[in-house]
């Protein structure tokens, strides 16, 4: 079989069965932008007053119209009276288009949560009030039903026996997560999370018919280890499961800092593998992020590995994030008047 036809095929499936499977959430290979994605807590986990997130993601162009997301944070720490408790909110915003049918999902969310220090511990926890948006365009797509045996070809004019309630949806979502960061001995940073995901299971169908979003449940350890005065790893693994669906990040990233360049203060390579339990290993997660002054950027590639290499010849998808972190205001030296004077 030709990439053409494995790559028509492909696309097929994808659109036939979606009205019998469950709606993949959206989703990031880089870390730092995953984890937020996944769990509204890990939007509190920088040092500064405020923060701005924003990525960008494109897959599947080998095999046809490419799939894009992006999305945006943005959150802020407010102060209380108590020094160990400390208050934080944001918004964001998620934009995803997949393939020749023009499914567009626009999501809005609201975060708001609270970090308590106890000692070496630190706890979080944050809610997530989002509002989704979904829609799709029947033009240009072709139905089995609309094969037309006299011309040997498909015949837009044909019914497509689909029963489509519309071509537009929309539903109120929550999410709420917790993270627990501690200190182990002298070495090691460790930091733990997990989420519940579509709590109230909210209705989600183009169809006639009920079909509610699977309820879900992330979890997320990285850890933070120095190897000597220039060098530290960092081990990570997070898990989704949402029946019907899994997936699995596990790797390591290494920081560095760079000595002999003035704007640039740190690279973090890392390299991950994407797999799951009871799932295919589908691709390897390869890439580095560099850190100059309150700007981070991350460059990321996956490189397929799944049996749809046959269509996709190794290719996946490139991913782009850039972080400014406004950090907290320096106190500045006080300098005591003399009275002499």
């Amino acid at each position: 079989m030709s990439k053409v036809r494995l790559s028509i095929c492909f696309l097929v499936l994808i659109f036939v069965f979606t009205k019998d499977t469950y709606a993949q959430d959206v989703h990031f290979s880089q870390r730092l932008v995953g984890d937020r994605q996944i769990n509204p807590s890990f939007t509190n986990r920088f040092d500064g007053n405020f923060q701005v997130v924003t990525a960008y993601r494109q897959q599947w162009q080998s095999i046809g119209v490419p799939f894009t997301t992006g999305n945006l944070f943005f959150t802020k720490k407010f102060t209380t009276a108590i020094p160990v408790l400390e208050w934080f909110a944001g918004i964001a915003y998620a934009n995803d288009q997949s393939g020749d049918a023009k499914l567009m999902m626009n999501q809005f969310q609201l975060n708001a949560g609270a970090s308590y220090q106890y000692l070496q511990h630190k706890f979080t926890f944050a809610v997530q009030n989002a509002w989704a948006a979904k829609s799709f365009n029947q033009n240009g797509l072709s139905f089995p039903s609309q094969y037309d045996r006299n011309t040997g070809g498909f015949n837009e004019n044909l019914s497509s026996r689909e029963a489509f309630a519309g071509e537009n949806t929309s539903y109120y979502d929550l999410n709420i997560g917790a993270t627990w960061e501690t200190e182990l001995g002298h070495d090691w940073n460790l930091t733990t999370g997990i989420s519940l995901n579509h709590v109230l299971e909210p209705k989600e169908s183009f169809f006639d018919q009920s079909n509610q979003k699977n309820r879900g449940v992330g979890g997320q350890f990285l850890a933070e280890k120095p190897l000597n005065e220039k060098l530290s790893i960092h081990p990570y693994l997070s898990y989704y499961w949402a029946r019907g669906a899994s997936e699995m990040l596990v790797g390591s990233a290494v920081s560095m800092p760079v000595a002999g360049f003035k704007k640039i203060n740190e690279v973090n390579p890392f390299l991950y593998l994407r797999t799951g339990i009871n799932r295919t290993t589908d691709a390897f997660v390869i890439g580095s992020r560099a850190s100059f002054g309150k700007f981070d950027f991350g460059l990321s590639y996956d490189v397929n590995i799944s049996d749809l290499e046959l269509a996709s010849n190794y290719q996946g998808g490139f991913e782009l994030s850039l972080v400014f972190t406004a950090r907290n205001p320096q106190l500045k030296n006080i300098r005591i008047p003399c009275e002499r004077y």
